[in-house]
């Protein structure tokens, strides 16, 4: 099973059960829930079931808390998750608004830029995906972006797939900054315009993958 389709799933297959029972406990009556009165605070798990897939490299979709088998109240789930974001004891816990809904991670084991891009593949917005990790690059460090690794986590496209998105996104205006270049060798790479020019796109492309070897 590909990251994509894993990450669809939303839940973790190493997910501790024990702590997931509270999101269960919910649905039960009052006197049900008052039994456990020992145990963690119902916004204590839900952020350890979120910092818990974040360790697994996935986000929680909103939607996740409200469907079966959680099903969660609205109410009850906008009052957690307010409580998480005032609180300092969950300063890690941190929300990624995307087109379809909300997602949440933890800064502890997922980086901004790594759930910015799970967000692209979970709404499987591919030319949007790209475009991103391609920008992202060519500001932070600034390198051109490796098509190849397109095939790795998190997106872990096919190549067909890429190509498709490559072609949509040479005809539309949104991604007219991102373009192509290849080295001597014919390994493609992507950069932006925004952020770097076709001749220094060429040079690093050209010294990744030939000059770096012939001078060690």
């Amino acid at each position: 099973m590909s990251q994509q389709e894993e990450m669809t799933q939303l839940e973790a297959p190493d997910i501790d059960v024990t702590k997931r029972q509270w999101l269960h406990s919910m649905r039960q009556p009052d006197d049900t829930a008052n039994d456990a009165v020992t145990g963690p605070e119902p916004a204590e798990i839900l952020a350890e079931f979120i910092r818990q897939h974040s360790t697994a490299g996935q986000l929680v979709a909103r939607a996740v808390f409200l469907s079966p088998p959680y099903s969660v109240a609205e109410e009850d789930l906008s009052a957690l998750l307010e409580s998480i974001r005032q609180s300092s004891d969950f300063a890690d816990i941190a929300c990624m608004t995307g087109s379809k809904d909300d997602y949440y991670y933890s800064t502890q084991t997922m980086s901004e830029n790594y759930a910015a891009m799970s967000l692209q593949v979970v709404e499987q917005d591919i030319c949007r995906a790209i475009a991103h990790a391609v920008r992202f690059e060519c500001q932070t460090y600034p390198r051109p972006y490796k098509v190849a690794m397109l095939t790795q986590a998190p997106y872990c496209y096919q190549e067909a797939q890429i190509e498709a998105a490559l072609a949509a996104m040479d005809i539309a205006p949104e991604y007219a900054d991102i373009r192509q270049v290849t080295s001597s060798t014919a390994v493609l790479y992507l950069f932006s315009e925004r952020f770097m020019s076709y001749g220094k796109a060429y040079g690093l492309c050209e010294w990744f993958e030939v000059e770096q070897f012939q001078n060690p």
